[in-house]
């Protein structure tokens, strides 16, 4: 999938505050509602033969054996025209630092298809030039309601494309939207079991000195989820301190957004929602015997 390229000025006179006036605008329909929870969920089933990375905030799928790749990050409101928006820039904010895209060779190619449980579905096809190489890409926007989910597919070469294909449209063809439900509010038996420091080890992109899209790596480092016992949690990567077992989560709300949240206990679920500004969602089975496994990583109670 490929970014649209800049708008060009019908006639000379133009004056170039209209096109940055327009860039604006594009960026503020692009901005998510805050501190909202997407009402809607993409359902599918993942490509085989994969490995699943325990990174935010994509649902990252690699395949084994060449390269390519689909990450799909889950419903969140989105206010604003967004077709519009996706088809100006691809969303390419949206997308982790590891999966953007450095530029846009030609144009995209946009086609909308067709998704159970959503009012449009996009798909996007493009090629990046990196290096002097052709790297194929397919980015997929599905709306329902005010939520908005992304579904982004990159390959490093044109035969690992091919080799994956087959793979992601067959995931494609699973994609069905459902509406979510609002879980139960947390007691206070489940708080007083969930609460907790818990350590993993867990991928942590590292960027180059260069500062170059997509030429950082990834490097294994402790990762810690904390869990109040009223439903308060925050995580981070290599240290967490919590002097005489006590932490400001509001302070830490107010500094990090991005890593803060709440969490409650649902049919046995744990469910986190982090980040007021661009709500992730966290589903998984609840800790047992002072253990939860969350995005592939299992964490320990300490």
């Amino acid at each position: 999938m490929r970014s649209s390229p800049t708008s060009r000025p019908t006639t000379a006179s133009r004056p170039k505050s209209r096109a940055v006036l327009r860039a604006l605008v594009l960026l503020l329909l692009a901005t998510p509602a805050r501190a909202q929870d997407a009402t809607h969920f993409l359902r599918y089933t993942p490509p085989p033969n994969v490995f699943r990375a325990g990174i935010q905030p994509a649902e990252d799928y690699s395949f084994n054996g060449f390269n390519a790749s689909v990450q799909v990050y889950q419903f969140r409101p989105f206010s604003g025209n967004i077709q519009q928006a996706f088809q100006a820039n691809l969303l390419r904010d949206w997308i982790a630092p590891m999966h953007q895209e450095e530029n846009v060779a030609g144009k995209p190619a946009f086609q909308k298809i067709s998704v159970p449980g959503a009012d449009l579905a996009i798909a996007a096809s493009f090629a990046e030039a990196r290096v002097g190489l052709q790297r194929p890409h397919n980015r997929i926007l599905i709306v329902a309601g005010n939520d908005v989910a992304v579904v982004d597919a990159s390959a490093g070469t044109p035969q690992s494309w091919q080799q994956a294909v087959p793979a992601l449209n067959q995931m494609a063809s699973s994609f069905r939207v459902e509406k979510a439900k609002a879980p139960a509010p947390l007691s206070a038996a489940a708080g007083n079991a969930v609460a907790g420091l818990y350590q993993g080890l867990k991928q942590k992109y590292m960027a180059t000195m260069y500062n170059v899209t997509g030429s950082g790596y990834y490097q294994t480092a402790l990762h810690f989820y904390l869990f109040s016992a009223d439903g308060r949690v925050y995580r981070a990567y290599d240290r967490l301190d919590t002097p005489g077992g006590r932490f400001d989560f509001d302070a830490a709300a107010r500094r990090d957004p991005m890593n803060s949240g709440r969490y409650t206990v649902d049919g046995g679920k744990l469910i986190i929602k982090m980040n007021r500004d661009n709500p992730e969602t966290i589903v998984t089975d609840a800790p047992r015997d002072g253990s939860v496994t969350i995005n592939t990583v299992t964490y320990k109670r300490q």
